[in-house]
């Protein structure tokens, strides 16, 4: 079983070609002991190029190359890795499997060095490519397509051949960003999606009024006459397709869940009884202000949003900034620890971390030179002053890139609480109960019974007139109906 993985270099070509192929890693004797003689005999090395004279030479024939045909720039070359199961071979039939990986996917017209470590517990062969043709001088373009359609399948193949064992994929897999976060249980744009969908179809009658409730919880949506049904959250910038979030989420996944569920035929249940304990005082404590108030808002808006339990359209609009919730809660507790009101504080904070991270430095660099010279009992003493030096060290420039994000990151803060705040006080506006009043000019003459203002003043005036004592009707002066003088001489 082979995995294969591709880094671009954009950069310092000469020093991963110097990785793939460093004797400490590609020797046997290297892996027992660094410093083994390189003489010996039994030192056997697993290092390999192509259309290159000789390993120690081949960066100079691949710059050579590029010189010649002035392609310098850009992308120097692709790094290819291809790892194996602990086990499975021998460091010979690994390093002949990498190269003939590299043989079949460049051929005769790239540079390349095959190097096959052994300081790990699985082998793995470090291939590096020149990114520029020796015989045309085109240049190797490596993408997804690349990768599925030629270097993965290519490996499988070479496993087949060998009676290795092969990965077959089981469906779609997942994003990096998306394989993290479920890892670390946070949540991601796709996972609030998803939460969303699920609590709407519970809601739906049929996929038509599922698009209708869509729309008004704030995602456009595009269905009908697309060959795929994509939706795109409330202040998101690009569609995801609803096909994209899994099986259960497709057109025809939602529409059986909806006629599976039938909820409006079910009976609603009594809510359990909560109990709730108190905890700490309730001693007044320091009414937070500047930064730290800044924050704890946006830190309590993220929190209802991950959650569920904050308002709808503004927990939508802070989709995106839910996955970076561990961000802002760190620089929260950041300000509240150190007392950073303003940006004064900050700077001040900020600059003070800075004398003493290079204080530190300054004392622990000596260190280094007395471990070296001291003997075996001094060198544990100052082994262990170093690490704690290191330690120490380690937390002032975490402190110090907080301080760094805070300051990137406050402008942006401040301007999603207000917009938030913007959205949150118009639906509470839109969810007022409408008044019914009456038109205070009313060519009829009605009163306007719910008062209030001067339309209400003026009807309550004219009510007055209208009714008295027990709700009998006083007619007018002059305008006695005749049907009431009927009434009265009966």
């Amino acid at each position: 079983m082979a995995v294969t993985k591709i880094c671009v270099i954009r950069e310092q070509l000469e020093k991963t070609v110097q990785y793939a192929a460093n004797e400490k890693k590609t020797s046997l004797g290297g892996v027992i002991d660094y410093a083994v003689n390189p003489d010996k005999t039994e030192q056997r090395l697993f290092e390999s190029c192509l259309n290159c004279g000789s390993v120690a030479t081949a960066y100079d024939d691949m710059a050579r190359t590029k010189q010649r045909f002035g392609k310098s720039g850009g992308v120097l070359g692709y790094h290819f890795i291809q790892s194996f199961k602990p086990g499975e071979l021998t460091p010979e039939q690994t390093h002949e499997i990498g190269v003939e990986f590299a043989k079949r996917l460049f051929g005769d017209r790239f540079e390349v060095v095959v190097g096959t470590h052994l300081d790990k517990h699985h082998l793995h062969n470090h291939i590096v490519v020149n990114s520029v043709s020796f015989r045309d001088g085109k240049k190797l373009r490596c993408n997804m397509g690349t990768y599925f359609n030629q270097v993965q399948r290519i490996s499988d193949d070479l496993c087949r051949e060998h009676g290795l064992s092969v990965i077959t994929p089981k469906g779609k897999g997942l994003t990096h960003q998306e394989w993290k976060a479920k890892k670390e249980g946070k949540p991601t744009i796709r996972s609030q999606i998803r939460r969303d969908i699920d609590g709407l179809i519970t809601k739906s009658l049929n996929f038509t009024t599922f698009l209708d409730l869509l729309k008004r919880s704030g995602y456009e949506v595009k269905y009908g006459n697309y060959k795929h049904t994509a939706i795109r959250p409330p202040y998101s910038k690009r569609f995801i397709r609803l096909d994209s979030l899994g099986k259960q989420y497709t057109d025809a996944g939602i529409e059986r869940r909806i006629l599976q569920q039938r909820s409006w035929s079910r009976k609603t249940l009594p809510l359990p009884k909560r109990h709730y304990r108190c905890k700490g005082s309730f001693q007044k404590s320091k009414k937070h202000s500047g930064f730290t108030a800044l924050y704890f808002h946006y830190v309590y808006l993220l929190r209802g949003a991950v959650k569920g339990t904050g308002r709808k359209k503004v927990s939508r609009f802070l989709l995106e900034d839910t996955v970076k919730f561990d961000r802002y809660l760190a620089q929260h507790k950041f300000l509240v620890q150190n007392h950073i009101d303003t940006t004064a504080d900050l700077l001040a904070v900020k600059a003070a971390l800075q004398v003493k991270i290079e204080t530190a430095v300054a004392e622990q660099r000596p260190l280094y030179d007395e471990r070296r010279i001291a003997d075996e009992p001094q060198k544990e003493l100052l082994s262990r002053q170093v690490a704690a030096h290191t330690a120490r060290i380690k937390g002032l420039r975490h402190d110090f890139q907080l301080c760094r994000q805070i300051e990137a990151d406050a402008e942006r803060v401040h301007s999603r609480v207000h917009d938030a705040q913007k959205i949150a006080d118009k639906e509470e506006l839109n969810h007022e109960p409408k008044q019914r009043s009456r038109r205070a000019d009313d060519p009829r003459g009605y009163p306007n019974l719910r008062g209030g203002g001067e339309a209400g003043g003026a009807g309550s005036e004219e009510f007055s007139r209208f009714v008295s004592g027990a709700g009998k009707r006083e007619p007018e002066a002059g305008r006695q109906d005749e049907y009431e003088e009927a009434a009265e001489k009966r």
